[in-house]
């Protein structure tokens, strides 16, 4: 009582599975059904279990019909997949159920989204351009700088003064939007810093040269693409008062300041140090867009089919993975629209395929020890002893590390096959944008 299967390709990601249950495996099917259904109901006028066949099939005809074909295709699709060896990546899509004839097959009908096949995944003359890992005088300034300036003394100015780039204010005011005054959006002891960017220009404008107990009135026009429906097109005007004025008075930049961040002695020695970590950071910058190109570049290189399927669970991972982020940044960002996404979760669900392919071409695998001993630097870094570092890393995410481990491989494989030239300044301006 085998199934029946047969397929045709509709496209190099999509096959049609045709399968005829036989009659024989319906009727033992149905059957079973009704024997288990007999054991289990009471039916008026009968004893418990010995209701005939026949009362069932008018009480239950329909519900026992309905759960034997959903059986039968569930198994059905099961042994087609097993018998052609499909690489199924979605569940398949039955275009009708069918319904049971007495003496006839359970004949249907589905389409199934599978991995597309392979050949060989090319690797030859894979070029990319390197990146610049290089750290500037000017880079190793401003870090000097943020530091400076994170350790800034926050005081108010002995003499009264007009407010100027760099200070803080505490500011109080009033909204109308199109002349009607908005109590809702009122605002009192709000903290802002002028000249870094964090304001509307009118704001930074309006207040600066502006000296405390001073009021002044702010208009900003807002157009359709704010994304706050009551302020689309609507003219607001501001009343702000400032209340408080503090400045920030930096550390001098010497050798004492330098003593104040560590074990450093000098400003120079805090230079070396801060320049040593700014070259670490940025050659690891450097190794992951150079991991980056060589992917692109596979991918360029072979333009294999993906399942739509792959790249739209791609895409809801990589929209739930940004949600997260914007969420733990507490702000909003442009990730571009959705044909731009859609085409990055293309390229992510083909480089996988490819680099999915590449491990199985070139016998690429992580072994055992290999794990062990990234789990063994994990301990070593953290300080944690080995025994507790296995325990947290069972189960899946120890896959997870295992992948992360094949990965790195495959990118070292392909890497080292490929023509990497010098980077230009046009290269890095189009890499930094």
């Amino acid at each position: 009582m085998s199934i029946d299967s047969e397929i045709t390709e509709i496209d190099p990601v999509t096959v049609e599975v045709a399968v005829e249950v036989p009659w024989d495996r319906v009727k033992k099917s149905l059957d079973a059904s009704y024997g288990k259904l007999q054991k289990g109901v009471r039916v008026r006028g009968f004893r418990p279990g010995k209701a005939p066949r026949n009362v069932l099939v008018q009480l239950y005809g329909p519900q026992v019909k309905n759960e034997v074909v959903a059986t039968l295709v569930e198994e059905g699709l099961l042994e087609a997949v097993q018998t052609h060896e499909l690489a199924v990546v979605a569940s398949p899509e039955v275009r009708s159920l069918p319904t049971i004839a007495k003496g006839e097959p359970l004949a249907f009908k589905a389409k199934i989204e599978v991995r597309p096949k392979v050949e060989k995944v090319s690797v030859d003359g894979l070029e990319i351009v390197g990146a610049d890992a290089s750290v500037s005088d000017d880079e190793v300034d401003a870090e000097i700088a943020r530091l400076r300036e994170s350790q800034a003394d926050i005081v108010t100015p002995e003499e009264a003064r007009p407010s100027r780039a760099g200070d803080l204010l505490t500011i109080d005011y009033e909204v109308e939007i199109d002349g009607e005054a908005k109590e809702e959006m009122a605002t009192t002891g709000r903290s802002v810093e002028l000249g870094e960017g964090r304001l509307l220009p009118e704001f930074d404008e309006g207040l600066l040269g502006k000296k405390v107990g001073d009021t002044v009135e702010i208009r900003i026009a807002y157009d359709e693409e704010n994304p706050n429906p009551e302020l689309k097109n609507k003219r607001a005007l501001f009343k702000v008062t400032i209340a408080e004025l503090r400045e920030k008075v930096l550390p001098e930049l010497d050798d004492e300041f330098a003593k104040d961040q560590g074990e450093y002695e000098t400003l120079d020695a805090l230079k070396a140090a801060t320049r040593e970590k700014l070259e670490k950071a940025a050659a690891e910058r450097a190794k992951s867009t150079l991991r980056e190109r060589i992917v692109e570049a596979l991918v360029e290189k072979n333009p294999v089919p993906v399942p739509p399927s792959l790249v739209t669970q791609q895409e809801q991972a990589m929209r739930q993975e940004l949600a997260f982020l914007m969420q733990m940044a507490g702000g909003n960002f442009d990730f571009g629209g959705d044909e731009e996404m859609n085409e990055r979760a293309e390229k992510k669900v083909r480089a996988a395929l490819l680099m999915g392919e590449l491990a199985r071409q070139e016998e690429i695998a992580v072994e055992p020890e290999e794990v062990d001993g990234k789990l063994q630097e994990i301990a070593d870094e953290t300080g944690k002893h080995i025994a507790k570092v296995r325990v947290e890393y069972s189960g899946d995410k120890r896959d997870s590390l295992e992948n992360k481990l094949l990965e790195d491989k495959l990118l070292d494989f392909l890497l080292a096959r490929a023509t990497v030239s010098e980077p230009s300044e046009a290269d890095e301006e189009e890499g930094e944008g």
